[in-house]
């Protein structure tokens, strides 16, 4: 979690990396189809289309390590919120 962010703010940020990787896959599947589909010129036109879906799909890859790495952070962030918080919140009272 980067400095100053919300858990919420986390979460917002990861799902809206789940739509975009959603988006951009279904991109890379209309181009594939395209590709295949159209009068081509030639084999080099659908290596070049398959080499950018793998590029794509390599970044979409790290972007989704990243969010599983937050999500296997989560539980210990939030026992450190509550173990730092939750005294301070209980002292208050109503």
């Amino acid at each position: 979690m980067k400095p100053g962010q919300s858990e919420l703010q986390v979460i917002v940020e990861s799902l809206r990396t789940i739509s975009e990787t959603q988006e951009l896959h279904g991109k890379m599947l209309v181009a594939l189809v395209h590709a295949l589909d159209g009068p081509g010129t030639g084999e080099s036109e659908l290596v070049t289309v398959l080499n950018d879906i793998s590029i794509a799909l390599k970044y979409q890859y790290q972007s989704v390590e990243a969010f599983n790495d937050r999500l296997k952070n989560l539980p210990a962030l939030m026992v450190r919120t509550l173990e730092a918080e939750l005294p301070r919140i209980l002292d208050e009272g109503p």
